[in-house]
């Protein structure tokens, strides 16, 4: 599990330029197991980027942006590890300090709501030349960990956070 979310996060320095998104059309990613919504506006990637399922790029702001703020999701395979919630949750917060420096956690709990119970963590972090805000929803469906997470420069956050809260929240299984 270490490796998938280690690249998680350092696929996120991959990442370049940003844009505040200004269109409230929206557009579905649905796939057998699962669905989530985005803006129009924002790009989906499907490459498999660092062992993820999907990004999905905010709009280029300016020719000086480096970072596009972004939402990503991986799927982990637990088969055979007995790994629930509360054991995710403890893995993920002893993982975070080695993902970058000047680490400060923000949130870290369990969430109840009518689609599903998943852990929330949130944190601030300096990787390469970027101050990143990350919150990260975890769901975990038979054996797999649905890892959704919003990554924002921390001076952009404010700017980008309800657009982040609603992909996030958008994500749900399908039956």
């Amino acid at each position: 599990m270490k490796p998938m979310l280690t690249l998680t996060f350092l696929s996120i320095t991959y990442l370049s330029f940003s844009q505040a998104d200004k269109s409230s059309q929206v557009t579905s990613f649905v796939k057998r197991d699962y669905q989530i919504e985005y803006p129009k506006s924002w790009t989906l990637d499907t490459s498999g980027l660092a062992g993820s399922e999907l990004f999905v790029l905010s709009p280029v702001e300016n020719d000086s942006d480096k970072f596009k703020e972004n939402v990503s999701l991986i799927i982990q395979n637990l088969a055979g590890q007995s790994i629930g919630l509360d054991k995710y949750k403890e893995i993920s917060e002893k993982q975070i300090a080695s993902l970058g420096t000047d680490i400060k956690l923000l949130e870290s709990s369990k969430v109840k709501k009518s689609k599903g119970d998943f852990y929330r963590i949130s944190y601030i972090m300096s990787q390469a030349n970027f101050k990143l805000i990350i919150a990260s929803y975890c769901y975990i469906k038979g054996e797999k960990a649905y890892l959704i997470t919003f990554t924002s420069e921390v001076d952009k956050y404010e700017q980008y956070k309800t657009i982040g809260d609603k992909i996030l929240d958008s994500f749900q299984f399908r039956k």
